[in-house]
């Protein structure tokens, strides 16, 4: 490749400062006994936010085997997780299997050409992988046992900085899997008693070695449910582990006492399952649960906990719990209380869908340079007055005269790290719609966007070059913002409700809610999610959903809106449930202008 197309990084001191804030973090996790995949995680997460256009790996070399495998890759997709999976360390292994063979740093430039890459030609160029630097992770003799990676989408050398970056990275990860091996040595001489005996000293149940052994000879009628418990890491921190295990406790009894005709079994922390001989609705059993623990909460003495699960679900006999984990997979990057069904022909990416990923790496890129990502607006109608006067400002992108969604193109943007780009690219078109018209205008902010600290002087600095005053603007955060976010998250919330920015949850009802944090924001709006409203009208349970948020919202003087209204049928539900707003095609299609 020519000289002048390869990039150097340059990073500002406050960047390199991220080095420290690294170190506290990690360090924090592993002494709070955070479970060391979720420490590696977010190793990774941290690493990648220091070089945008970039993901970050740890792979782990079994001494058995000398094959190496994937232990942690948060932002790459498991396509490329499975290809790099029984990685033979070597000469031709690409830049991690030279760092475990050669037990030294491997800086790749240009993946494409490079000979040490030789073997993970296809690879690079299917994920358009350009360049990546990897560093041995090495146990307390100073051998080899995995590595540290960032793999960039440019072709790019690593600063000192990075490299730099890359070390302390391995150093970290290095301590959390020997702490990790030694707790499991620890631990095998009490497990292997319990495991002869199949059941989890914790909750009594049958537990994993007891569901390999029941799904060896199963029917083709058979169905697995894997539920992985939500937020049992944010209980830990706050009331204790004893609490953590107590609650764990409870929620195995209950889900015993309503399995009905399923086999309850206790996996790894907080995850378990449900095995059925016969299982004709899965989609039905899996509501019928969650319902039960939306509607009744789990109670340790005096305290009450409304639980939700993630859920993955594979049916039809055959490789059940693989299945089952890659379905649990897929619910966890939806989000919170989601759940997949395993499909065979959709649960493994195609290489079009891999294209497809760089193609809208190009296009987000050359539209934020040339404006091409654009703020549309959907009117949001008053039902006292039955008038738009406010507005929610929906982010598209403009490409070749194609108008695309947000569903289309965001995915790409929050893993190359875009996202705070367009975040201001889409508050300024809106501070700069508000300067001409009268009404307010709502704008979704991200969980990155507080992370990176960013709004309040962005947000003072936009709106005063505008003449717009804060109180017409809406800041929408995501219901798991408010209800489980970091202490830094709500401090910056209440100083933009104190600058007079007005606060909206979105998507209310989604998550694991935290009503007393609700108060504490004095949240000006809870804007009910499309799933509750879009057939409220027909389904006696979102109706008895929303009236519940409602009558929560109207004693607390709390506005409400509904989205995804539709028809007028929804209409006469939602206005004589006392909602005070709507949202949706029946009274406004989003477009380029605000139309009243």
């Amino acid at each position: 490749m020519d000289e002048s197309r390869q990039q150097e990084v340059d990073l500002s001191l406050h960047e390199l400062d991220h080095i420290l804030g690294l170190q506290q973090r990690i360090c924090g996790l592993v002494a709070s006994a955070t479970p060391y995949l979720e420490v590696i995680d977010e190793t990774c997460r941290m690493a990648e936010r220091l070089l945008p256009g970039s993901v970050a790996s740890c792979m782990h070399l079994d001494p058995d085997s000398g094959l190496m495998s994937v232990i942690s890759a948060p932002s790459v997709p498991e396509a490329g997780i499975e290809r790099l999976s029984q990685l033979r360390p070597g000469p031709e292994g690409g830049s991690c299997g030279n760092a475990v063979f050669h037990n030294e740093p491997a800086y790749v430039q240009n993946t494409f050409e490079d000979p040490r890459w030789k073997g993970l030609r296809r690879l690079a160029v299917d994920f358009n992988l350009c360049a990546c630097w990897s560093v041995p992770v090495r146990d307390d003799l100073g051998t080899a046992i995995g590595s540290f990676a960032l793999s960039s989408f440019e072709h790019r050398t690593p600063s000192a900085f990075h490299k730099r970056l890359l070390e302390v990275g391995a150093a970290l990860v290095a301590i959390v899997l020997v702490r990790h091996a030694q707790q499991q040595r620890l631990e095998d001489e009490k497990d292997a008693l319990i495991e002869q005996l199949g059941r989890d000293a914790l909750t009594g149940l049958p537990n994993s070695q007891s569901l390999i052994r029941t799904l060896r000879e199963v029917p083709a009628t058979s169905a697995l449910i894997l539920l992985n418990l939500n937020n049992l890491g944010l209980i830990n921190t706050r009331y204790g582990l004893e609490t953590g295990d107590r609650l764990l406790q409870a929620f195995a009894g209950t889900l015993s006492g309503i399995a009905g005709s399923g086999r309850l079994f206790r996996g790894s922390a907080d995850q378990f399952a449900l095995y059925y001989d016969h299982l004709d609705d899965p989609a039905a059993e899996l509501e019928r649960l969650r319902q039960h623990f939306f509607g009744e909460p789990v109670c340790l003495q005096e305290m009450k906990f409304y639980l939700t699960f993630n859920a993955g679900v594979a049916t039809g006999g055959e490789d059940l719990l693989r299945r089952a984990m890659v379905a649990l997979k897929q619910a966890r990057l939806r989000g919170k209380n989601a759940t997949s069904l395993y499909q065979p022909d959709t649960d493994q990416p195609a290489l079009q869908q891999q294209v497809d990923y760089i193609g809208w790496s190009v296009r987000l890129h050359e539209a934020l340079r040339t404006g091409g990502v654009r703020a549309w607006y959907q009117g949001i109608r008053d039902n006292s007055s039955g008038e738009i006067h406010k507005w929610e400002a929906l982010v598209r992108l403009e490409h070749g005269g194609e108008v695309f969604g947000p569903g289309q193109f965001l995915p790409v943007a929050e893993l190359i790290g875009l996202m705070p780009a367009i975040t201001r690219a889409v508050i300024d078109q809106a501070a700069e719609r508000l300067a001409v018209q009268a009404g307010c205008i709502s704008v979704n902010i991200t969980e990155t966007d507080l992370e990176l600290g960013y709004l309040p002087d962005f947000l003072e600095r936009t709106l005063r070059t505008r003449g717009v005053s804060p109180e017409r603007l809406i800041l929408e955060i995501h219901e798991g913002i408010s209800s489980g976010s970091k202490q830094t998250y709500i401090e910056q919330l209440q100083q933009l409700k104190q600058r007079g920015y007005q606060l909206a949850i979105d998507d209310f009802g989604t998550e694991y809610s935290n009503f007393e944090r609700i108060l504490e924001l004095e949240i000006d709006m809870i804007k009910v999610d499309a799933k509750y409203i879009r057939n409220i009208h027909q389904d006696a349970t979102s109706y008895e959903i929303v009236r519940a948020m409602v009558f929560f919202a109207q004693n607390a003087g709390i506005r409400t809106a509904a989205e995804f209204v539709h028809c007028a049928e929804v209409q006469a539900v939602v206005e004589a449930l006392g909602i005070d707003e709507s949202q949706g095609f029946l009274f406004s299609e989003p477009a380029p202008q605000p139309q009243a």
